[in-house]
């Protein structure tokens, strides 16, 4: 409470409403009063800011592969491909602080459908600046062609940028991709999607597989 000796218009000191008087080597003053709000939410807000923000991010990354993979599923529910990036991949994020954010990158889904995809095996390595993948084409399993079209997507955390594969039929049974001289030596993480390429399933899309990662050559 703010005692005024003299009137409203003499100096005062303490706090009266908005403001807070007090005296300085013998002159009155005034300021504002800021009123410190204890916010017990705080730091759970922080880390969904922190963990939406890395996912906004990736989709930035992913756009190449998601404009794809996800195109059904955007449609479907009138959404951006990023948002349906988002709203999928949420809980591949943790956040357990600010500066800590992990992100599991084998459970990130790059594309979804009902279309029966490809079987891939691990990713190669070996020529360099080349991501080499072999594949079973599963062509017995309904609503499959050998027509259908087989991707790679290639991620690089560091670089914080993908590269998307030219599609390949599901009958080419092996797919590879070249990415930037500037990837050599870092980690890289590959997913892999098929899209229907036949008359009768023509647009469908297969769910995405994390084939693996390892470093570029």
């Amino acid at each position: 409470m703010a005692t005024i000796n003299r009137g409203i218009l003499d100096g005062f000191f303490g706090k009266v409403g908005t403001v807070v008087g007090s005296f300085w080597k013998g002159i009155p003053v005034m300021r504002a009063y800021v009123r410190r709000i204890r916010d017990r939410k705080a730091t759970p807000q922080q880390l969904v800011r922190v963990r939406f923000a890395t996912l906004a991010q990736l989709a930035s990354s992913f756009m190449a592969a998601i404009n794809i993979g996800l195109r059904n599923a955007a449609a479907k529910s009138k959404k951006t491909e990023s948002n349906i990036f988002i709203d999928k991949n949420w809980d591949a994020v943790q956040a357990s602080n600010v500066d800590s954010v992990n992100v599991g990158y084998s459970d990130l889904v790059v594309a979804h459908g009902s279309l029966t995809g490809v079987q891939f095996g691990a990713p190669q390595f070996d020529t360099p600046q080349t991501v080499e993948v072999s594949y079973e084409t599963n062509e017995e399993c309904a609503k499959t062609t050998l027509d259908d079209l087989v991707y790679l997507f290639v991620y690089c955390p560091d670089a914080k940028c993908g590269v998307l594969s030219a599609a390949t039929k599901r009958s080419d049974k092996n797919i590879s991709t070249l990415v930037p001289t500037y990837w050599n030596g870092m980690k890289v993480h590959v997913w892999g999607f098929t899209a229907g390429g036949g008359i009768d399933n023509l647009g469908a899309m297969s769910n995405s597989t994390y084939i693996g990662s390892g470093n570029i050559g």
